[in-house]
């Protein structure tokens, strides 16, 4: 098994167009030649000698990437995406992995600049996660890892970086994307998007990006060179997967351009338009947004389980009352569990249960409405409590059960089941509109990111993948 990062953990790094920066290497204090070198002795001559190590591919803000970290980096690209990765001309590829190793240093250096830690421990859920992703034991994982050439130190920093970055991703992206009701209402009015919400597109994608500030004539010449290559595609002179390979500036080039399967509802708004209007095996003509030109392909299309608004969704929901005692420091956890004893035999013997929980109970929320917890979904409780409520009968009251609060007893007065079908379907379209939102939020951070960074290039033979 190889690549292990891949089902789950994969950079959150989406290419963008390099720009050229005016800041220069000897405003860093670097001279335009700097390697790494270390110093060796001749025992013949007892003269000194330089010995290159590593050169320096590019500067990013405070920190390098080395040319051995780069050759690294593309041969487990090479290896991840097979024969696809041969058909890339290796300067091409080359760039395109060091233009994401730069966005991973940018985000990495915003990360801390923000104070943004991960604990020990949450990178042994990662690495679990990891483990049970691919149906491996810890040990079974630990050899895996040492046969794709990494030790579990390389990995765990991995996995420390990856997770850095989506918590710095959350705070700054995720966390600024709000979705109104009218929003929703919108997004369900759009009959397009309505009709593609039951169905799942294998996708593959090129884009060649338009520099920015090109004149009409380089814009022009761009948009022709993807139609003649479209045209080749659609003659079958060419495969797509294999132009993509060769010729696409997006993530997912050295896969063909293939990315993946995707829920109708969960397009980028760059497709939304597009895709729905494509079967199996057709390419989009050429089309253009913000990053430049663009031809998609779908592959495949099936059917999916989404909630459409012509079925019904039923719920089950719960009238309840409760009565929480919690240990205190004048009640020890013996005499909470005595008075809770005590008053489960008192509502045996008749007494009135909104009586006892306006005197007795500690939740404050309730109490004073007699414990009432109105109607509730059982199954967004607590396992321990929906087990007890899926146990009673109406007008039943609970034995004394143990919570993480305190010692607890239920009271269920009523239950029915209730159509939810709207709110299913304005919380799916809540859904895609944030995954839609977060997508477009997330690249024109990247690209914020980008811009206002210093980052000085200096790979020989890169190629600038603002397609200038």
């Amino acid at each position: 098994m190889r690549h292990l990062l891949a089902t789950g953990f994969a950079l959150a790094i989406t290419p963008l167009a390099f720009i050229a920066l005016p800041a220069t290497a000897q405003s860093l204090g670097m001279p335009d030649d700097f390697s790494l070198s270390s110093t060796t002795s001749s025992s013949d001559s007892g003269a000194q000698g330089a010995r290159t190590l590593d050169k320096i591919v590019a500067v990013v803000g405070d920190d390098v990437v080395l040319d051995s970290e780069l050759d690294q980096a593309v041969t487990r690209i090479k290896a991840r995406a097979g024969s696809r990765a041969s058909q890339m001309p290796s300067d091409i590829l080359r760039s395109q992995v060091l233009d994401q190793l730069i966005m991973q240093r940018l985000q990495m250096q915003r990360a801390r600049e923000r104070n943004v830690e991960i604990s020990d421990s949450e990178v042994d859920d990662g690495l679990r996660r990891i483990a049970q992703q691919n149906n491996m034991s810890m040990e079974q994982l630990t050899r895996a890892v040492a046969a794709d050439g990494m030790s579990m130190g390389q990995l765990r920093e991995q996995i420390r970086q990856e997770l850095m970055i989506s918590k710095l991703r959350r705070q700054e992206v995720m966390s600024k994307v709000t979705i109104s009701d009218e929003d929703v209402d919108r997004y369900l009015e759009n009959q397009s998007l309505r009709a593609a919400e039951d169905r799942e597109y294998r996708v593959r994608h090129i884009v060649v990006p338009v520099p920015q500030g090109a004149d009409a004539e380089s814009v022009e010449s761009t948009r022709r060179q993807l139609q003649s290559l479209r045209e080749e595609i659609v003659a079958g002179d060419a495969d797509f997967a294999d132009v993509a390979a060769a010729r696409s500036q997006g993530e997912n080039a050295m896969q063909g351009g293939d990315m993946g399967w995707m829920d109708g509802a969960y397009l980028p708004s760059t497709f939304a338009d597009v895709v729905p209007q494509l079967q199996p095996g057709e390419t989009s003509e050429v089309f253009r947004d913000a990053d430049g030109f663009h031809l998609v392909q779908v592959e495949d299309m099936r059917g999916g389980d989404s909630v459409m608004p012509d079925e019904k969704v039923m719920v089950e929901e719960v009238q309840a009352s409760h009565i929480l005692l919690k240990p205190n420091e004048i009640r020890d956890d013996e005499r909470t569990r005595e008075l809770a004893r005590q008053i489960r035999e008192r509502l045996e013997a008749g007494d009135d249960f909104a009586a006892l929980a306006r005197e007795y109970s500690d939740d404050n929320a309730t109490a004073n409405q007699g414990g009432e917890l109105g109607w509730v979904q059982s199954q967004r409780l607590d396992p321990t409590t929906r087990r007890q409520l899926n146990a009673l009968d109406a007008g039943e009251v609970s034995p004394i059960f143990q919570t993480s609060e305190g010692y607890e007893i239920l009271r269920v007065a009523d239950r029915r089941e209730r159509d939810q079908t709207r709110e299913a379907v304005r919380n799916r379209a809540r859904r895609a509109l944030g995954e839609q939102k977060s997508t477009e939020e997330g690249e024109l951070w990247l690209r914020k990111l980008r811009d206002e960074a210093y980052v000085d290039v200096r790979m020989a033979g890169y190629r600038d993948t603002n397609g200038s």
